[in-house]
């Protein structure tokens, strides 16, 4: 059955009937320009989407290279405080160690030779920038010996006189010769040194 004898059966006229269809003609294009229209939206959205989407990855990607950047900075002050920490601690090292003071030949500034020094056999002045050869004479190397030999030889004792009561003070060899002698009467003294055994 046609659809035009369908709608005739159902009451509508073929003046209505080709009325509709001239309205429906009218339509289709303006329907054609509409969907057309929803296709550019479309796709001026899902570009417009696209766009973004490269511009959030490009900052992403800035971000993780700056990321990047400050690691590597925190890497090189975290060098920079253990440099520092190596350097104070030994510095405290180089303390304890024994110094000695000479004039620079160049400025005459006090510098403070230790014992690396010594053992390079070169010093460098910090006020003018010279280098210079340094040695430890014999003479200072054996003082320290010698200062303590002459303390052992330098042992004195003081014996009471009994008769004047006088302090006398003996070295070791005069008290061991058994010929001390008071400094305030002049009579000898008798001292009992204990036994050794």
């Amino acid at each position: 059955m046609e659809i035009e004898t369908m709608y005739e059966q159902l009451g509508v006229s073929r003046a209505v009937y080709e009325y509709g269809e001239a309205v429906l003609r009218d339509l289709r294009p303006r329907f054609d320009a509409i969907d057309q229209t929803a296709e550019y939206n479309q796709g001026k959205v899902l570009h417009a989407m696209s766009s973004l989407l490269a511009e959030m990855a490009a900052s992403i990607k800035a971000m993780e290279q700056d990321i990047t950047q400050a690691e590597s900075q925190l890497d090189g002050l975290r060098e920079d405080v253990e440099e520092l920490q190596a350097d104070f601690y030994e510095d405290e090292d180089d303390a304890e160690a024994p110094c000695y003071e000479v004039d620079c030949p160049s400025c005459g500034e006090t510098v403070y030779v230790t014992e690396e020094d010594l053992d390079a056999g070169e010093a460098f002045c910090t006020n003018c920038g010279c280098t210079f050869e340094v040695a430890l004479d014999d003479s200072e190397e054996g003082a320290g010996e010698e200062a303590a030999g002459d303390d052992e030889q330098d042992a004195s004792y003081e014996v009471t006189c009994p008769g004047c009561g006088a302090v006398t003070v003996l070295d070791e060899e005069t008290l061991l010769s058994g010929k001390a002698r008071c400094a305030g009467c002049g009579k000898p003294l008798e001292i009992d040194l204990p036994d050794e055994t």
